[in-house]
């Protein structure tokens, strides 16, 4: 089910292959009608200052790179840092980045 609308951030997600420090398990491919959730963080935070959960919806499922929708899924979606146009989410699964 996707509960978690409207999702404020709009881009393109680029998951990291193995060598790159990425998912063993290459890009995730929930079904249609699930979103993936992870962590997350925006720079200049970083694990240890700014992780929260977040939830991210990519256009094509279990493709390396995709336009995606996403949105953090802590108190009222607000986050501790202002995301805006051209800033970068890093995605990660608990402290280790993954994408």
């Amino acid at each position: 089910m996707r509960s978690y609308e409207p999702l404020r951030f709009h881009g393109t997600i680029v998951w990291l292959t193995e060598e790159q420090g990425g998912r063993r398990s290459g890009p995730p491919a929930p079904s249609p009608d699930h979103d993936y959730a992870a962590t997350g963080y925006v720079p200049p935070l970083n694990v240890a200052t700014g992780l929260a959960s977040l939830v991210v919806r990519s256009a094509v499922s279990g493709v390396w790179r995709s336009a995606a929708d996403a949105g953090w899924l802590v108190g009222d979606y607000q986050y501790p840092h202002e995301v805006d146009a051209g800033d970068v989410i890093v995605v990660t699964e608990g402290p280790t980045v993954v994408g």
